[in-house]
């Protein structure tokens, strides 16, 4: 290959791997680093890619990446776990989730009403999921009650996939609304998410169950064992998307399923799967800065720009704040969940998809979704450091500790972090 366009993107993920930690000690984030490398580097800057990258490629990298890091994140959840420390992700996407996009819409609604109100229920809908890994240090750091991050973690990992359904409906309404009366959208919706569970299921269980039959038989090599993963996560996105479903269905349920039955597993196999889609992430962010803001830049107004800053912080924070009553969590513990829901690559995507799907107004709507995206890698990337360092110091002076907040829950390996051996389980969180 002798594309100098690859060049540049991976002379840029080498130089951020090469200076990871002192960036780190800057707070500088790797979207962010990487999303102004792309757009510095971009047609809107010194022009070093000047050649146009296809609309189609972006897709597909920014498709293929996120599958990857759902399959990686499903397969992380620890059901045992959460049958303990249950209640902040089930606050968080059973209450918090519907909630962001229900005030989102209402938000959007008075902002940008020429979009109609499918239009802003689709922004608002894009806007919803979170990404932990552009606030790495709120769910690694181990200062934060364990409970906490496992918390945002887990609702990380799992509002990409349940926005899925709630994305394609509207994206379905907004490409022909008389599709909402004739039933022909009920009916894409039940395929898409039909299939996609259908292949997820077969797909991911049939795999993780050879894996555990080659595992037992010891007839894999240990770096196989790891790239076998992958594999599979490619494997449920494609057969759910071939067949007519959705694929982040597929690779999200594909996921779980794998994770059930392979049953024992070490974390270091699908920490390749998490490395692998961190770089995959890195080429997103630089193609967010070198194709995708380029695009949206002039579309922007005042409007979109409130209405981002809206979403990230009162939409957010509010939609938290309702989710959490009578949880007994203390004010501080929930406007720092409250501001930690940083929108990443799942909001990246859906924009992408838009732009695709040439529905009315749809440069604006992913507009609105894209400015959501550049904001928060910026806001929650640099404000991750310090406010956890503030809150952790808060928890840890604090004479009333709360048990919703206390409690020791197994916590995996992030999609960013190194594996490491556990810590005791007996281990008491810091009190407060």
């Amino acid at each position: 290959m002798e594309d100098p366009r690859v060049l540049v993107a991976a002379l840029a993920i080498l130089a951020y791997a090469l200076l990871s930690r002192q960036m780190g000690r800057w707070w500088i984030s790797m979207p962010a680093a990487m999303l102004v490398i792309g757009f510095v580097v971009g047609p809107d800057g010194f022009g070093l890619i000047s050649t146009p990258i296809q609309g189609e490629f972006v897709k597909s990298v920014a498709e293929l990446t996120l599958a990857l890091l759902l399959f990686h994140d499903a397969v992380r959840i620890d059901l045992r776990a959460l049958r303990v420390g249950y209640s902040v992700p089930l606050r968080l996407l059973g209450i918090g989730l519907p909630l962001m996009i229900v005030i989102g819409t209402v938000v959007g609604w008075a902002l940008l009403p020429s979009l109609g109100l499918v239009g802003v229920a689709l922004v608002a809908t894009m806007l919803a999921p979170t990404d932990a890994a552009l606030g790495e240090a709120v769910v690694s750091d181990e200062r934060v009650p364990t409970r906490i991050r496992q918390g945002l973690n887990v609702e990380s990992g799992l509002n990409d996939g349940l926005s899925v359904p709630v994305f394609l409906v509207l994206l379905g309404a907004a490409a022909d609304p008389t599709a909402l009366h004739s039933g022909a959208l009920a009916e894409q919706l039940a395929t898409q998410i039909g299939v996609g569970i259908a292949c997820g299921v077969a797909v991911g269980g049939l795999g993780g169950l050879l894996f555990r039959l080659a595992s037992r038989d010891h007839l894999m090599e240990r770096m196989w064992r790891r790239i076998a993963i992958v594999a599979l996560a490619f494997s449920c996105f494609v057969s759910a998307a071939v067949l007519g479903g959705s694929g982040f269905i597929g690779a999200f349920v594909g996921g779980i399923s794998f994770g059930l039955a392979a049953e024992a597993r070490s974390p270091q196999d699908n920490a390749f799967t998490g490395y692998l889609g961190t770089v995959f992430d890195a080429v997103s962010f630089f193609l967010l800065g070198v194709v995708v803001l380029p695009f949206a830049l002039p579309r922007v107004t005042w409007q979109i720009v409130v209405y981002a800053l809206i979403s990230l912080v009162a939409v957010r924070m509010v939609s938290v704040a309702l989710a959490m009553l009578g949880s007994g969590a203390r004010r501080p513990t929930v406007a720092f969940m409250g501001w930690f829901g940083p929108r990443g690559l799942a909001t990246l995507v859906f924009a992408v998809l838009v732009i695709d799907a040439n529905v009315a107004h749809g440069d604006v709507i992913a507009s609105a979704a894209i400015v959501g995206v550049v904001l928060s890698v910026f806001a929650h990337g640099f404000s991750a450091p310090p406010l956890v360092s503030a809150y952790a110091n808060w928890f840890a002076h604090n004479p009333k500790p709360v048990p919703m907040e206390t409690g020791h829950v197994h916590q995996h390996a992030t999609r960013l972090q190194v594996p490491s051996v556990e810590p005791d389980a007996s281990r008491a969180e810091p009190g407060g």
